[in-house]
């Protein structure tokens, strides 16, 4: 693995091809006519429901190595947080605000989504002149067209709308949820294969002379826990049937991560392209998950919940085998992003991110009063080296508080709440400040309709002809989720 580099405060770092600018320069002088230069490309990856111990660089027993050697060839983010959720995270990601303020406090069900008022990362970057793909998850919103994807800056968009689909028959609570660009798409495929694949399309028919922004939602490892043969054929070791599922699924995102690499690279742009890779929350530990060191997971805004495995890479720009220490959020992308690029954001809205680019880049430190993040009935504030955690759980209705010095204290097993309560109470009146909308998502799922618990006994997942035809999911009752959405 390449030599780490630690990324402080107002560190200086070294950087193995620092003479590449210069040298570009010079071959460009020499070329007649001079060509036009598009601005770098993105590509933005997420995992879903990926737990801090579900990576081979954290330790684990699951093999990714071609997640590792991302990190190995770029900087890791060692305090990147989510929210708790699917839905909030995805809200954080591309509107650069908290997910809190817009009403998105629980997973975006099949009659919510996100407020059509707000701006988008990729209507910015469209009318920068950027092409705009999206392959894999969405989870802002199904039941109107205008809340798909297609109508909320991307040119192109395939795969599911809402919360999460059978891995192989692609249906979501009856109905087939998968889709291009607007239309039904009936293909046979374990999706997160699918969703490599599309992404590959697009890299490599592009159009050349114009930047692109992909962001590729992997929707893989959650729940239902499937994954063909091959890749559970990869861990004989692993006694514990879900452990062995959720690791072959990671397994499955993890080759899909090194052929997307692999095409950036037979393209010619991988020096053009700023990658970043994440996971959208904590791992669900019921599903096979684990979030050690960290307490908690999935839902919980205890570190196991919300910091998450991360990096970004830019060969050339960014130092390669870097370590970035200081606290980098979901919510941070839009500005982060848009700052590396140099494109101007075209929000109205006040961001509730930082641009964090400067401290990726030169290791300069970013001034944060604080961080809030949550869900609805569970907060965690960040300040000054302290977290107030706020922490509801499920199905109660009373909060337990907790004060950790988190720094000093990751695993959070010493709580100093008692020792400090007036200052506890300041930043919990912090978090009350918060303006809360009514939920756009809360209770519009039916009681225990997205469990994916069985009707009938679940069978062996990668089952013949590679599919699984008993997957406990209920049959196609309904219409394709893209053609009854609601015509706005």
């Amino acid at each position: 693995m390449a030599r780490r580099v630690h990324l402080e405060a107002g560190a200086s770092h070294e950087r193995k091809e620092e003479h590449r600018p210069l040298l570009i320069l010079i071959i460009l002088s020499l070329s007649a006519p001079l060509a036009a230069v598009a601005a770098p490309n993105i590509v933005f990856m997420m995992a879903d429901d990926l737990g801090w111990n579900d990576v081979g660089y954290h330790g684990s027993e699951i093999k990714t190595p071609h997640i590792d050697a991302l990190a190995g060839h770029g900087v890791e983010l060692d305090r990147y947080y989510a929210f708790p959720l699917c839905s909030p995270t995805r809200v954080a990601l591309m509107t650069g605000r908290s997910p809190i303020r817009q009403g998105v406090d629980t997973p975006i069900g099949p009659n919510g989504g996100m407020p059509l008022d707000e701006h988008l990362l990729p209507q910015t970057l469209r009318a920068a002149g950027y092409q705009t793909f999206l392959t894999g998850k969405w989870h802002l919103g199904i039941e109107r067209v205008a809340s798909h994807p297609y109508r909320r800056g991307f040119d192109h968009s395939y795969g599911h709308l809402g919360a999460a689909v059978d891995y192989y028959t692609h249906i979501w609570l009856g109905g087939l949820d998968w889709h291009r660009n607007g239309h039904v798409v009936r293909e046979e495929g374990y999706s997160t294969e699918l969703i490599t694949a599309e992404a590959i399309d697009r890299i490599t028919k592009r159009d050349t002379t114009a930047p692109m922004f992909l962001y590729v939602a992997f929707n893989a490892p959650h729940t239902p826990l499937q994954a063909p043969d091959r890749f559970l054929d990869r861990y004989p070791g692993i006694a514990n049937p879900s452990r062995r599922h959720y690791a072959a699924m990671v397994s499955a995102v993890d080759d899909g991560v090194g052929q997307i690499l692999a095409a950036i690279e037979s393209e010619g742009i991988a020096n053009e392209t700023l990658v970043v890779w994440v996971s959208d929350n904590g791992g669900n530990f019921r599903a096979g998950a684990s979030n050690e060191p960290f307490r908690g997971g999935k839902g919980s805004v205890f570190e196991g919940g919300i910091r998450v495995p991360g990096m970004i890479r830019w060969p050339g720009v960014l130092a390669s085998g870097a370590t970035f220490r200081q606290q980098i959020t979901a919510h941070d992308w839009f500005q982060t992003l848009t700052s590396a690029v140099g494109v101007k954001p075209q929000n109205v809205k006040a961001f509730d991110g930082v641009d964090m680019w400067p401290a990726l880049k030169d290791g300069a430190a970013v001034e944060r009063e604080e961080t809030v993040i949550g869900i609805d009935g569970s907060y965690a504030i960040f300040r000054d080296g302290w977290k107030l955690v706020e922490h509801r759980p499920r199905g109660s209705d009373t909060a337990t508080k907790h004060l950790y010095r988190i720094n000093e204290d990751p695993g959070e097993e010493r709580d100093l709440i008692d020792v400090k309560p007036d200052f506890a109470k300041d930043l919990l009146a912090r978090i009350r400040k918060i303006p809360r909308p009514p939920s756009v998502s809360r209770d519009v799922v039916p009681r225990g309709a997205a469990t994916g618990r069985p009707r009938k006994k679940r069978a062996k997942a990668g089952g013949p002809g590679g599919r699984n035809p008993q997957t406990g999911w209920p049959e196609e009752t309904r219409p394709p989720w893209v053609e009854a959405a609601i015509r706005d």
